[in-house]
């Protein structure tokens, strides 16, 4: 069994390294399939605990478990903290080269088999909630909606999607990813990750 975090490193605010074609966006071609890390959950029933006293928290959370009803794929189902697969969460702030990240996950796995046994998911509150301009779509985006969208792509690589820095097709470079929904990308991406699991 292996633990590996890896942190999110943003630039420039809420634009970041390693964000994949997620959220609604139109340039992907059709044929295009978000890359998956070569894990995954044991079954298409995800477990899920949100670990926050605080009910914006909380609500953003939610917000962004909503971003996956229907893809197809997953199903997220809330449980306790004790039986939950994924533990979703958040920090004050990160410390260190990690400071501007707006989210991490620490990842537990059979190295074998590439089962995920948990996914711990924080978002960094200091920063994932941060205003931003993106000029693709000539739009402001506010702060409540970056902090559901953060958390929406943190969900998205916990299940297994990968924010790899080598993908081409970055989220500044689609068109109306902003709303924080899946594309259809991101559908197939887990569609493929999740293929051989019942």
């Amino acid at each position: 069994m292996k633990n590996s975090l890896i942190k999110k490193i943003a630039v420039s605010g809420a634009v970041v390294i390693g964000m994949f074609a997620f959220g609604g966006g139109t340039s992907a071609s059709a044929s295009a399939v978000t890359p998956n890390v070569g894990g995954h959950f044991a079954s298409r029933t995800v477990t899920y605990h949100i670990n926050s006293s605080s009910k914006h928290w909380q609500k953003v959370w939610k917000k962004a478990i909503h971003k996956f009803d229907h893809n197809g794929t997953i199903k997220l189902k809330a449980t306790s903290k004790k039986k939950a697969k994924m533990t979703l969460t958040t920090v004050a702030k990160f410390k260190g080269k990690y400071a501007t990240a707006d989210w991490d996950f620490l990842r537990n796995k059979d190295d074998g088999t590439h089962v995920f046994k948990h996914v711990r998911l924080r978002l960094n509150r200091k920063v994932c909630g941060k205003q931003a301009f993106y000029p693709n779509d000539n739009m402001v985006v506010d702060g409540q909606t970056m902090e559901t969208v953060n958390a929406a792509e943190a969900i998205a690589v916990g299940l297994g999607l990968d924010n790899s820095t080598t993908i081409k097709r970055s989220l500044v470079n689609e068109t109306g990813w902003w709303n924080g929904n899946l594309t259809k990308a991101d559908k197939l991406g887990l569609a493929k990750a999740y293929a051989n699991v019942k």
